[in-house]
């Protein structure tokens, strides 16, 4: 029996590893353990994820928990943490899931001690530099034997950099997996309704506590942004540390507490629009066919703007404004905010997939 260690920290990551670990503990060829990378203090996955895959069962997960601190320090505490549990268990293959320092971190160490790596999620690139997921991407896919990639541009990409052909395997979107267990789950949840508000009344707005808005400038720019938006429908903001009394007097935005994935999803799929400023639900507003406006400049799943309902913006005030208007009002850029598809292989059964090619490889 083949041991496998899967390691993921915080949601994107999370949502990767939940339907994998299901589909791995389905097949008895292989001893599967989650090792689980969270601050101090935060529950490592949510409940209802941990619910649905299998996850809130005994001895299913390991948790390393970080303490406050630098990034370097917190990836230091991730490879301790990572080294003791390859040295105890000894694993076949890790597979790391995601882009944060929790991924960074099982990579590094597994490549160190000889651990064959596999990158879950591979090949993606946004070319900015600047972002510290961008480095780790790039140093994960460097440190890796497997690449399992969602999206054609993951294998582009790979190949172009130098990796083999046969080590690349195009599975699909496990966060799509995700979604659609979780939709299964929750779909009885009248979610919008339970909040007061109907189905496609309202926008959604997303923000990174730590991106662009921390600043004030592009504060002020968000504060104007959300007033003229609001005039024309509500806006639902989940709350944010930090940002929130910045837009308390704005009335017909409304802040709404922490909710679980499954909770936000259902918020996504009943809402009129996305305008974020991060790449967590990039995806999901996609194969929901929800309009996505993303206030930045790159992102690194292409096919999301390609073929799905993603719009980069960056932070061009006046545009955002026009391209929100013609969602609401349909007017010059309808074609783009309304020819979505789903792209290849985005259909609920990556982690299958992984698992065929892991019965071959191994």
């Amino acid at each position: 029996m083949k041991k496998i260690l899967l390691v993921a920290g915080g949601r994107p990551g999370n949502l990767l590893l939940a339907p994998l670990y299901d589909a791995l503990k389905k097949n008895k060829a292989y001893h599967t353990v989650a090792l689980l990378v969270a601050m101090e203090g935060a529950e490592p996955i949510s409940s209802d994820l941990a619910e649905c895959f299998g996850l809130d069962e005994p001895g299913s997960s390991k948790v390393i928990s970080l303490p406050q601190g630098s990034p370097v320090e917190q990836l230091a505490t991730v490879m301790t943490g990572i080294e003791k549990v390859l040295v105890s268990d000894k694993p076949d293959l890790v597979m790391v899931c995601g882009s944060d320092n929790a991924a960074l971190g099982a990579a590094l160490t597994a490549a160190k001690l000889g651990v064959p790596v596999a990158a879950v999620d591979a090949g993606l690139r946004s070319y900015e530099r600047l972002d510290s997921e961008e480095i780790n991407r790039i140093a994960i896919d460097a440190m890796a034997e497997y690449y399992f990639v969602s999206e054609h541009s993951g294998e582009y990409n790979l190949i172009n950099e130098g990796v083999a052909d046969e080590k690349v395997f195009f599975s699909g979107n496990l966060a799509v997996d995700s979604l659609v267990k979780l939709m299964e789950q929750a779909n009885q949840l009248p979610v919008s309704r339970a909040h007061g508000f109907r189905p496609k009344t309202y926008a959604i707005v997303l923000l990174n506590p730590s991106g662009h808005f921390s600043n004030k400038e592009p504060l002020e720019m968000m504060h104007r942004l959300l007033k003229e938006i609001s005039g024309r429908t509500t806006v639902l903001i989940p709350r944010i540390d930090g940002l929130d009394a910045a837009f308390n007097d704005i009335e017909s935005v409304k802040i709404i507490e922490s909710l679980s994935h499954a909770g936000l999803l259902m918020l996504l799929r009943d809402s009129l629009m996305l305008l974020t400023d991060t790449e967590e639900l990039q995806s999901e507003a996609t194969v929901m066919n929800v309009p996505c406006l993303t206030m930045m400049e790159s992102a690194s799943r292409p096919v999301t703007i390609e073929i799905g309902t993603n719009v980069l913006v960056g932070l061009d005030e006046e545009d955002i404004l026009s391209r929100v208007n013609d969602i609401l009002h349909p007017g010059k850029h309808k074609h783009e905010s309304t020819r979505s598809k789903i792209p290849e292989k985005w259909d609920g059964a990556a982690a299958p997939r992984i698992v065929a090619v892991l019965d071959r490889i191994l």
